[in-house]
């Protein structure tokens, strides 16, 4: 037996070129209708989904075109003779198997190490990862996946880009079963392959502590950030946490701004003009969990101004770490995602996946962990000092 290794053809594109062959020996002319998307599915037993992808194929080289509610029809512009011979044997001597893995930015260390986790386990099955970064703009994400369409990959990894809806072109993929496993958020409504953090559970566990550290007057801050299920579920953990420990949720103090209002009405909004305005409507406010490192940071500048001591006055815990976060001025506190593993439990589902497309949907969350350094304190006995609204000083016991 030859111990080179070789790849099968994919299915898809032995459909298409088989097509293109029977254009170029002039069985179909121009305009004539092809087969069913079902009766070419029976033809070569396969399922609808590829002979969807084999037609797209088709579509964007410009030899058939489609009329919705009618069918797929050969172009005009397929002339048989302009079309090279396209016969592909059954298999090809490579070992080429890739997946795809788009993300916002690579840029950013949480996605870095995520990728990371997920080449681990990837290369060990002898696949090749693609990477692909959609500058966090949904429009060049669906370009994206369809380029990896074309690529022939085997699946996609996907940290979508931000926002409340899922892109048309990963819910279609996503409903016609392709292994796509979705990174750090989920579509409420939606079945889909996921994996995330547990931001519920982290979000609690740094609620608590606060708690435990004595304070009982605790904001939540999400500022300039899309409303996406991983920072709604970080709020879910906040009232989770209070309701728990008998603390009523004054929803005076939740501050969850996305900013695309104001921007809309050319207000302010920087994030340190917001949130000094926050802090002088809630003045009896001793500690804040901020959903967000670029949150928790604008919060502790916003202090700063109004002259609130952190973490004398006001202790903040943050959601996520940041590199050399320990040596920044006042160490914050802080809820760690694992993103090694997340990367590779993502990896681990998608070869599943890629094993039994039919499978049920799953949702894996990667548990968190607190990190304490110096940002968060135990509040003091007695009276403590609290900013009026006009930015004069006070007392309350």
């Amino acid at each position: 037996m030859d111990k080179q290794e070789t790849k099968r053809v994919p299915l898809y594109s032995q459909i298409r070129a088989y097509i293109v062959e029977r254009i170029r020996l002039n069985e179909w002319s121009a305009d004539d209708q092809l087969p069913t998307e079902a009766a070419l599915a029976e033809q070569f037993d396969v399922s609808r989904f590829t002979i969807k992808k084999a037609l797209s194929a088709l579509v964007e080289e410009g030899l058939v075109y489609r009329v919705q509610g009618k069918g797929t029809f050969i172009a005009p512009a397929a002339a048989p003779s302009d079309l090279p011979h396209v016969e592909e044997p059954p298999g090809v001597p490579t070992v080429f198997r890739p997946v795809a893995f788009i993300v916002p930015s690579i840029q950013s260390p949480l996605a870095s190490r995520i990728l990371a986790g997920a080449e681990d386990v990837l290369s060990e099955r002898g696949y090749h990862v693609l990477y692909r970064s959609t500058l966090n703009d949904a429009e060049r994400e669906r370009d994206i996946l369809r380029d990896c369409l074309r690529l022939g990959v085997k699946g996609i990894l996907i940290f979508p880009a931000d926002g409340e809806t899922y892109n048309e072109e990963l819910l279609r993929l996503s409903f016609n079963r392709f292994p796509v496993v979705v990174i750090d958020r989920y579509l409420r409504g939606v079945e889909t392959n996921c994996v995330c953090s547990d931001h519920v559970g982290g979000a609690y566990d740094a609620v608590t502590k606060l708690v435990e550290l004595g304070h009982t007057n605790i904001g939540f801050v999400s500022v300039l950030n899309k409303r996406v299920t991983s920072l709604e579920d970080r709020l879910t953990g906040y009232e989770r946490a209070l309701a728990h420990h008998g603390i009523p949720v004054d929803y005076r103090r939740c501050l969850f701004e996305t900013g695309e209002a104001r921007r809309e009405e050319g207000e302010d909004t920087d994030p340190r003009v917001l949130l000094r305005s926050y802090l002088s409507r809630n003045p009896e406010l001793t500690a804040v969990f901020a959903a967000t490192v670029s949150s928790g940071l604008a919060l502790v500048a916003a202090a700063e101004d109004l002259g609130i001591q952190v973490p004398g006055e006001l202790s903040v815990l943050f959601f996520d770490d940041y590199e050399y976060a320990e040596l920044s001025r006042i160490p914050p506190s802080c809820v760690v995602q694992d993103e090694r593993t997340i990367g590779a439990e993502a990896a681990k589902l998608l070869l599943s996946i890629i094993d039994n497309p039919s499978q049920e949907r799953r949702r894996i969350l990667v548990p968190t962990r607190l990190v304490l350094r110096q940002s968060a304190v135990a509040r003091s006995d007695g009276e403590r000092l609290t900013r009026n609204r006009n930015g004069s000083i006070g007392t309350v016991t």
